[in-house]
């Protein structure tokens, strides 16, 4: 066995040979795995004498095991076994098929929170509705605090009496632990969609930030909130940093800096990033075809987590999207080679200040959902569950030193210990990891608990595993729940296909990105919604040109995506998940406007309900309603949290899509009615 510090140059041979061998034995598919040379990356990292780091190239598991993965990410489609030829794909981390009875929640990530004594790690676990307090000195679980089914606990924050508050994602609540004891003391009604939970020393209070658009703040001691804002849905993180409260929106990646009166007073987005890319052509099992040099551009979406990280400000971890046209062909939505993707992985430092530089994009982290920093800010650990099986690694360290020279804002003459800094492992705009771990299951957090520690936790099974960073030293995993919540259908949703991505890439938390793509030859199509339930509302895409879920999965993720070719009953897992996972809904507050928007609604004057209704709120239908195309019309179940609205995403706000790109009296009889009508009307369709 490997010690997980012991792989280094002097090993590089041996690792080639091996690579070289799976390049044999894949030889009959065509597939040939690009090496890479010391320039591009294989060779980037440092050795034991340089500080301990592998070689890039190599991934460690949990039992210190190392395996060859080539620098693209792409061939082999998975780790190399020990005892060499067995490649570990997809399907056969898949198993069995299963179908839980109560499906599990979407991945969120951020579900562990370090106490300020640093004696106790609290990992929330969503999927069994758990809280757990683990011993740090004995790297043992100390207690687990049961909540009620369906509260899925989320962020974490300590107030300065030594209580954990856990923010509820299903329990409209924050849950109230006592760290020392291990024991719920409370639970606190907050508001519909708790996401994010700060504590402010300076005032003691607590920060909730809302889904629904709410920002809620009230006493750490607990009592009625002393001030409730309106921000607008889709709220995230709340950080407080520097005196300031920043809030994030999910799906749009904004930063919102607040004033003392709560007031939205700046808003901070990364940049867009522009590059030249080799374009990778339809080819072998491997996505190797004919490679062609294009233009790309891609759009800051999905802010997945953010922190302030010392030394650099606020940190965001967040997708970039295509805006390009995108092939929709076999292959079309990309491979996995670094930033040849239709979605990139990002990290952005100080994106609490205007103009923040264009970082590159990080190699092979699919599916970013969590970040954390040590203690100065020189280490940051990304969780990417999207790799599970996949061969690149689900943890990944970066060194904030290297993000910095390749994004131009340090030379690298000299690192944080006063040595000379390694050149960034820059291939073509994109960045690799100075180390990579693969924990005994599908990775969701990572914190540091000492700088030379990093704890990381995995849902399926519930463990933490405790990676030492110094030389020599084994990772230590505690089994933290016997509870399986295994899900076929969850495993293939948040799984790495070929092209880099997963289904939940462009479908967050089972959403979607509120993106509008450019496809080639059919135009400008948001993101479709996926809670709320699909089956039953077929044909699929705004085009309606999938009939089944069948053609669905063969044409996207097979096709598009490069995925592996399901069976029968892993299709069914994957569409029985999807569509029971239920749409986002927030309660009213003028319930008299509700009532009226719903007699607009039902109205045969208006005729919303000619289209939208049913258990769907949509009769299935391919109509034009005066956009010029023949769409599928949508269901209406959660339509509030899926802006920007209508098929190409011209309707910023529920209101616009009553203006000029809405499709007129084609599209409902909506033109004589007044403001406060269409006001009203609005209401209703929040409430759907």
């Amino acid at each position: 066995m490997l010690d997980d510090r012991q792989i280094h140059r002097s090993t590089r041979g041996t690792w080639l040979l091996l690579a070289l061998l799976v390049a044999l034995l894949l030889g009959s598919a065509g597939c040939q795995p690009v090496l890479g040379s010391d320039d591009a990356g294989w060779n980037a990292g440092k050795s034991a004498a340089d500080g301990g780091v592998p070689e890039r190239g190599v991934v460690i598991d949990a039992g210190g095991e190392g395996h060859v993965v080539p620098p693209d990410g792409g061939c082999p489609p998975g780790p190399l076994d020990p005892a060499l030829g067995k490649i570990i794909t997809p399907e056969a981390l898949l198993g069995p098929t299963v179908q839980a009875s109560v499906p599990p929640p979407p991945i969120s990530g951020g579900t562990l929170l370090l106490s300020a004594d640093k004696k106790t790690l609290l990992a929330s676990d969503p999927d069994r509705d758990l809280v757990y307090l683990i011993d740090l000195p004995t790297q043992t679980l100390r207690a687990t605090v049961q909540l009620q089914a369906g509260d899925e606990p989320g962020r974490l924050a300590e107030d300065g009496a030594a209580v954990a508050h856990v923010a509820l994602r299903g329990g409209k609540s924050i849950a109230n632990i006592d760290i020392a004891g291990g024991k719920l003391l409370s639970r606190t009604p907050v508001c519909d969609l708790p996401r994010g939970i700060a504590y402010e020393a300076a005032t003691d209070s607590l920060h909730v930030a809302c889904a629904e658009g709410k920002l809620v703040t009230l006493p750490a001691a607990l009592g009625a909130a002393t001030r409730t804002v309106e921000l607008g849905r889709d709220l995230r993180d709340v950080i407080v940093q520097g005196g300031k409260l920043f809030v994030t929106r999910l799906r749009s990646a904004q930063l919102l800096r607040l004033d003392a009166q709560g007031a939205v007073e700046h808003t901070f987005l990364p940049p867009k990033a522009t590059s030249m890319q080799t374009q990778i052509a339809p080819g072998n099992v491997c996505g190797m075809g004919t490679a062609t040099d294009v233009m790309v551009e891609h759009t800051p979406t999905v802010a997945w987590r953010a922190l302030a990280v010392p030394g650099h400000g606020i940190a965001m971890l967040h997708q970039r999207s295509r805006t390009t046209e995108v092939s929709t062909t076999p292959g079309g939505y990309g491979s996995s080679g670094c930033g040849s993707t239709i979605v990139q992985t990002a990290l952005t430092l100080a994106a609490d200040t205007d103009n923040a530089a264009l970082y590159p994009a990080l190699d092979s982290m699919t599916l970013p959902v969590d970040l954390a920093a040590d203690s100065i800010g020189k280490q940051l650990a990304v969780v990417a569950p999207g790799n599970w099986g996949a061969g690149a690694g689900q943890v990944a360290l970066f060194l904030s030193t290297e993000l910095q020279v390749a994004a131009g804002l340090s030379t690298g003459a000299a690192d944080a210990d006063g040595g000379v800094a390694i050149s960034p492992p820059m291939m073509g705009g994109c960045m690799s990891p100075s180390q990579i771990y693969d924990p005994p299951g599908q990775a969701t957090a990572a914190s540091f608990v000492q700088d030379t520690l990093l704890a990381v936790q995995t849902r399926e099974p519930a463990t933490l595993t405790f990676y030492d960073l110094t030389v020599g030293v084994q990772p230590v995993t505690v089994m933290l729940s016997p509870i399986s919540r295994a899900d076929s259908g969850h495993t293939m949703f948040h799984a790495r296909a070929g092209a880099g991505i997963a289904c939940a890439s462009c479908h967050a938390e089972a959403g979607d990105d509120g993106h509008v793509w450019s496809f080639a030859g059919i135009g400008a199509r948001r993101t479709q919604h996926l809670r709320g339930g699909i089956l039953g509302s077929e044909p699929f895409h705004w085009n309606g040109d999938m009939n089944d879920f069948g053609t669905l999965m063969k044409a996207v993720f097979v096709g598009r995506m490069s995925g592996f070719a399901p069976s029968p009953d892993q299709e069914s897992a994957l569409s029985h998940w999807v569509d029971r996972q239920p749409a986002l809904r927030a309660t009213p507050s003028d319930t008299a406007a509700v009532a009226r928007g719903r007699t607009l609604f039902e109205s045969a004057a208006v005729g919303c309900a000619s289209c939208h209704a049913g258990a769907q709120l949509t009769n299935n239908a391919t109509v034009d309603v005066g956009t010029g195309h023949a769409l599928q019309v949508p269901s209406l179940h959660g339509v509030s949290f899926r802006a920007p609205f209508l098929h190409d995403g011209c309707a910023a706000t529920l209101l616009d899509r009553f203006g000029s790109c809405g499709g007129g009296d084609k599209h409902g009889h909506t033109s004589k009615l007044s403001k406060a009508q269409l006001g009203d009307l609005v209401s209703y369709l929040e409430t759907l």
